[in-house]
């Protein structure tokens, strides 16, 4: 089989576990998050907004959710969730471990994974557009809301300060680069969890795998509040925008480069360590 055949072979897999996955069940999913973030995020700061008579961008309540430890937890959840049966080497899938080899087949099931990721992150970037509507500005600069507030309503601030971007996150970018950013930065980390996922099913503890996902993800986001020093170790710091930043000074803790390259020695021993197990599985095994 030649490179093109391989290639091919990869997006069929991939393509396959796609059409599968696509369901009611997990659009569900999807806009259930989508309305709890919008609920508890979204409507506060258009409220604030429409109070105050300030602008808010139309990326702003995105770059937020993305940008602070306790409202992105959602996003990498849902996904662990939608992808809870990741990756399928049951009797039902002979046929493509029959026409490909295992290699190719693990590479079909992360492509599967990864194209899961960027649908389930572009959905909450549209339902956050979405539930801003007419109040948002559609602007590369950080809006009135963002930069007046503190000095023109101090006691409104205060009051609602989980509504408000650092000023260390602000400094660093505009709320289309931070957005750019922070995605790019969640789907390395989609990739750790795919990869955390697929090792304890190849195994045979998808359910440990599941525990060891989410656990990772809270654990993380817990600790960059509470146990900054040690925060760094976590996948889930390296994925928090905002946290590479001094919330006060806006010099940077973690410089967004290492992070990429934290990213991107771990997918790569785990890749390794999976293309191992994948070798040794068996067709029919559920975990």
């Amino acid at each position: 089989m030649n490179k093109k055949q391989k290639i091919r072979w990869i997006f069929c897999v991939a393509g396959m576990e796609f059409r599968k996955w696509i369901s009611l069940k997990n659009f569900l999913i999807l806009l259930f998050a989508a309305i709890f973030l919008g609920e508890y995020v979204y409507r506060d700061m258009i409220s604030v907004a429409q109070l105050t008579h300030l602008q808010i961008n139309m990326l702003e309540p995105f770059d937020l959710v993305m940008s602070f430890q306790f409202y992105i937890l959602v996003i990498p959840l849902v996904f662990c969730v939608l992808l809870s049966g990741f990756p399928d080497n049951s009797a039902n899938n002979i046929f493509s471990f029959s026409r490909s080899n295992r290699v190719m087949w693990l590479c079909g099931q992360i492509l599967f994974g990864m194209l899961t990721g960027t649908l389930c992150i572009l959905f909450f970037v549209v339902t956050s557009l979405l539930w801003v509507g007419r109040n948002g500005v559609v602007s590369n600069h950080w809006s009135s809301f963002m930069t007046d507030m503190y000095a023109g309503f101090p006691e409104i601030y205060a009051k609602n300060d989980r509504l408000f971007l650092e000023s260390g996150t602000m400094s660093h970018g505009t709320p289309i680069s931070v957005a750019m950013i922070c995605i790019g930065l969640m789907l390395c980390y989609f990739m750790v969890l795919l990869q955390i996922l697929c090792f304890f099913h190849l195994i045979g503890h998808k359910k440990m795998g599941m525990f060891v996902a989410m656990s990772v993800t809270v654990i993380g986001a817990i600790s960059v509040s509470f146990f900054e020093k040690i925060s760094w170790l976590f996948p889930m710091t390296h994925a928090i925008f905002g946290v590479h930043f001094d919330k006060f000074y806006a010099q940077p803790k973690c410089k967004i480069g290492w992070s990429l390259l934290y990213f991107l020695v771990l997918n790569i021993l785990l890749f390794a360590e999976n293309v191992f197990q994948v070798k040794k599985c068996r067709i029919g095994d559920n975990g």
